[in-house]
């Protein structure tokens, strides 16, 4: 019997009380309400699951960031970063490793679209760098949750798209009634993720429908077009998604820039794939 899209939702809003996700989540989750909740308190919070902290610490240390002195603390990591950068920090790195074993290709295309919408940004002198690095961490979030709540379903979906040669969100619509960029604006409410990032979960694939950050949404959609040529990792289908003709006009960036971004992410890549392995 195929699953409902009520059964769907229910499925998605219990995700954050799953025991195999870490229960810093949930803490962060309360603390982010609390106004005198500070980054210590909160560096405390998210240290306490070792395992998940030195990923975080071996990401942030990574070339992915190249910052000149080590990060030796969650609490360092922010003060430099700032809050939504290590919130989406944690909640990429619980979930892709909740789901390492039947994500690592998506982990890694994640990686991908990640330091390119990095590297697009600094290309055009955008601000905040890092929370738009964070978006394209977090782009295909819905895909790691649909493949956990629903993995009999999205394997389904993966069938359909590879079946069709077409996008998986077209495979997914087929079988759930939504697609992973519906899922993730679930998780962002849930998750009080800021418009500026989930704006970009939601639109990557229509940047024409951005609410609030339509140039990190354009950045994004851009990032994820180039991994996919790149061949990072598997997004869990061998198309290429059409590329929005005006968001790519809008944002201004030429083909020399582009050839520069994708030479310096082609560095960066490897040094971040490996945050899953043996822990320090």
């Amino acid at each position: 019997m195929a699953i409902t899209l009520e059964q769907l939702e229910k499925r998605v809003a219990g995700i954050s009380n799953m025991p195999t996700l870490p229960g810093v989540i949930k803490s962060i989750g309360r603390m982010v309400e609390d106004r005198d909740s500070n980054a210590k308190d909160i560096g405390e919070i998210i240290s306490k699951d070792q395992v998940l902290s030195a990923r975080i610490l071996r990401l942030i240390n990574s070339p992915v960031y190249g910052f000149p002195g080590r990060i030796s603390s969650v609490t360092h990591a922010l003060v430099l970063l700032g809050f939504n950068v290590v919130k989406g920090l944690v909640l990429s790195t619980a979930v892709f490793d909740t789901f390492a074993k039947q994500a690592l290709g998506l982990w890694e295309h994640s990686l991908g679209c990640a330091i390119v919408s990095r590297r697009l940004a600094k290309e055009l002198g955008i601000p905040d760098i890092e929370e738009i690095m964070i978006a394209g961490l977090l782009h295909d979030i819905g895909k790691a949750i649909l493949s956990f709540v629903a993995s009999n379903e999205f394997d389904t979906a993966l069938k359909i798209a590879r079946m069709k040669n077409c996008h998986i969100a077209i495979a997914e619509r087929e079988v759930f009634g939504v697609d992973h960029s519906r899922v993730a604006g679930w998780i962002c409410q849930q998750w009080h993720l800021p418009p500026r990032l989930s704006d970009a979960l939601v639109y990557h694939h229509r940047p024409d429908l951005s609410k609030t950050h339509p140039k990190v949404t354009m950045i994004v959609h851009l990032a994820d077009i180039l991994v996919r040529g790149m061949g990072y990792g598997s997004p869990g289908d061998m198309t290429m998604p059409p590329l929005d003709h005006v968001a790519f006009q809008s944002l201004g960036i030429s083909y020399e820039q582009i050839d520069h971004v994708l030479e310096l992410a082609e560095l960066e890549f490897a040094s971040g794939v490996d945050i899953f392995g043996a822990d320090d």
